[in-house]
């Protein structure tokens, strides 16, 4: 018959050599009920050999700091990003070991493979860019496996190249490839993060069991992505999103040289500059672009920034910023996030803007995201621990995304109150997160105040003193307690506002009656 026009590819065999199948076992903490966890539970997901213990230690190249590159930029092999290493080493995703009690590999795809399960322990993971590393100590592992190459920092195939997406998703326990081509490069909404990353689309299969491995360059074997999530939507078909390159080489860089391996934020909220009446009123002249810094957000104790409200954004490092706040990274129109990605915490990164119709050159300090309901609780551990603090049976607890998607799975269900600042609540010189009454245990110490699910109000004040955060209200109740006859506690409702009173004498007997009749292993995840 006639040749066919795109002949299908083969990846090379050593590659397939190099892709593990991990188990794990997890508990998790349970959100809704604090001092407890909930039931041991095991799953699946891929892997990736990408470094031999013992190959020699390679002097990486310098970048150019001063127009802000990130240190691995020039990267091209892995010994590059980590020089040592004791054990070898896999690279999979962070959700697929978070809240991990046992790990273990199996190489079944390699040549004369075996079915025995080796230990893995977790070292290095970041949840935000969906990554973890994970060390093997016994030498059988891989001692017939080639580590798998990775695209350089700077690299990305183009749009419509053909990509193999490998793995172990459910259905099977050998390696399954799927095959497809990139199609899109962005910036996505990670799903185990809630927080916006850039990442790679792609149209193949990729399923559950497939997080963590590797899609691949079907031509030359190397490690194009991460898969780590799907989009699942009404009229979607065939989107798999991939952690890119330049996050990978971020988070193997970070992990040797004891970086924070969270995202970093810049710490502002960005305005589109489409309309020109705008853009003139702020000075920019006709063909000049830029984005207006909206709002600036500093945690409490922080001192002011470079930034300020008003402030045009022309230039991040080296990249210039449009009119959406997006910038033109890798050969790809993205969000100006991405670029503030590519660094750490604590990182200062040249920015210019226009500043009162005067183009102005700054140095901003990268620092925490400034989100007043924070999307996460893994931050560096991976192990989600949730805070609480149990007062005369009235259960306190941080408002966050994992309390929100654990006590109302469906969305639809979340009370608008909460939403509300989850969407646009931010921290502030006297607020750091936002505390909410998630129950009351019913004793005679609180009655009249209702028992079990209250609504979750919002703890605002004691007294006449307003809560900063939960570490804040337990000094404050206990201060009350110990001065005043009554402790006095305003909430918000979704209704309105409500004042509680607890009467003091009473309360550490009740303290000492409740954890006994309620079963409680302490009153606290935080020092009192």
């Amino acid at each position: 018959g006639p040749p066919l026009l795109f002949p299908p590819a083969t990846s090379p065999p050593s590659v397939r050599d190099s892709v593990v199948k991990i188990f794990v076992t997890k508990q998790r903490f349970s959100m809704t009920v604090p001092w407890q966890t909930i039931q041991v539970e095991s799953s699946s997901g891929s892997g990736s050999f990408i470094r031999r213990r013992g190959s020699p230690t390679v002097a990486p190249p310098a970048a150019d700091a001063e127009q802000g590159d990130p240190p691995y930029w020039q990267f091209s092999s892995i010994e590059h990003a980590i020089p040592e290493a004791t054990g070898d080493l896999v690279l999979t995703a962070a959700h697929v070991v978070a809240d991990a009690r046992d790990v273990r590999v199996q190489l079944l795809s390699a040549t004369g493979g075996s079915t025995e399960k080796y230990v893995a322990r977790v070292i290095a993971v970041s949840h935000d860019s969906d990554l973890a590393l994970l060390e093997i100590s016994d030498v059988r592992c891989f001692c017939n496996s080639e580590v798998m190459p990775i695209f350089g920092p700077k690299e990305l195939p183009e749009v419509q190249s053909r990509v193999q997406v490998m793995g172990f998703p459910v259905g099977g326990d050998y390696l399954s490839i799927t095959e497809g081509v990139l199609s899109r490069v962005e910036v996505v909404e990670y799903c185990h993060s809630r927080r916006p990353a850039m990442a790679l689309t792609v149209d193949a299969a990729i399923n559950a069991g497939n997080s963590g491995g590797p899609v691949v360059d079907p031509i030359t074997g190397r490690m194009v992505a991460v898969a780590h999530q799907k989009v699942v939507a009404y009229g979607v078909e065939n989107q798999g999103q991939c952690v890119p390159p330049c996050l990978i080489w971020r988070f193997l860089h970070g992990q040797s040289n004891g970086k924070c391996l969270r995202l970093p934020s810049i710490g502002t909220y960005i305005q589109h500059l489409e309309s020109p009446a705008h853009a003139e009123m702020l000075g920019l002249k006709e063909g000049e672009v830029g984005a207006l810094v909206r709002e600036v957000y500093r945690l409490p104790g922080e001192g002011p920034g470079a930034l300020r409200m008003g402030d045009v954004l022309l230039k991040m490092g080296r990249h210039d910023v449009d009119n959406f706040g997006t910038v033109k990274l890798l050969g790809h129109r993205v969000a100006l996030s991405a670029v503030q990605d590519l660094l750490y915490m604590g990182d200062k990164v040249p920015i210019t803007v226009m500043r009162e119709g005067k183009v102005t050159l700054l140095e901003a300090e990268l620092g925490e995201p400034k989100s007043l309901v924070p999307r996460t609780l893994y931050k560096d551990s991976n192990i989600a621990r949730p805070s609480f603090f149990i007062f005369g049976g009235l259960v306190f607890v941080p408002l966050t995304a994992d309390f929100l998607g654990e006590a109302w799975p469906n969305a639809e269900d979340r009370p608008p109150h909460l939403m509300d600042l989850y969407y646009r609540g931010s921290v502030g010189e006297h607020l750091r997160e936002v505390v909410v009454l998630l129950s009351i245990l019913a004793d005679d110490v609180n009655a009249g105040h209702g028992t079990g699910y209250v609504g979750c109000p919002i703890v605002d004040s004691v007294g006449d003193t307003k809560v900063m955060d939960l570490p804040h209200l337990v000094s404050l109740l206990e201060e009350a307690k110990r001065k005043e006859d009554y402790v006095q506690l305003e909430v918000t409702m979704s209704s309105g506002p409500y004042t509680m009173i607890l009467k003091s004498a009473d309360l550490p007997e009740a303290d000492a009656r409740i954890q006994e009749l309620y079963q409680l292993p302490c009153l606290a995840s935080v020092e009192r």
